[in-house]
């Protein structure tokens, strides 16, 4: 009897175990991952991805001068103005500070925005997922590039 018992409790718990672990199913948005589910794109791959293929912001003749496809991007963002009227007093990217950077403002469509949206409406829209990633790539800038001073 005792055999049974260990046998049916192993049983149960590998079960539960099962259960709780719970299976894979379906993701709502495989397209924020680069491999169609498991590694989440990074922010130059979003830009690439998203502006750089779409024509605008590519490395050949870039909307506003400004390539988003080649590598360096945060060389051409951090600390550089907006340009447009009424805008060049915006910085693209402060790092260390998305809610102070124009680019999340142009990502997320915000009132005062010169122009278009980023992406431009009827391109794709990028993915909640996507902006939060280049959200916290913006907040990463400030750790490594020193964007943020501590006032000392």
């Amino acid at each position: 009897m005792g055999d049974i018992y260990r046998s049916v409790v192993s049983a149960l718990a590998v079960c539960g175990l099962t259960l709780l672990v719970g299976c894979p199913g379906n993701l709502s948005n495989p397209d924020a991952f680069v491999d169609g589910g498991t590694e989440l794109k990074d922010a130059e791959t979003i830009f690439a991805d998203s502006c750089g293929k779409s024509d605008c912001h590519d490395d050949s003749a870039p909307a506003s001068d400004l390539n988003l496809l080649s590598p360096g991007v945060e060389d051409r963002l951090i600390n550089v103005n907006a340009i447009g009227s009424g805008c060049t007093n915006r910085i693209l990217v402060v790092a260390g500070d998305p809610d102070g950077s124009y680019l999340m403002d142009k990502v997320l469509d915000a009132p005062g925005i010169c122009f278009s949206p980023m992406p431009v409406p009827g391109t794709g829209e990028l993915s909640a997922e996507e902006i939060e990633v280049i959200r916290q790539w913006i907040i990463d800038l400030g750790g490594s590039s020193g964007g943020l001073t501590d006032g000392g």
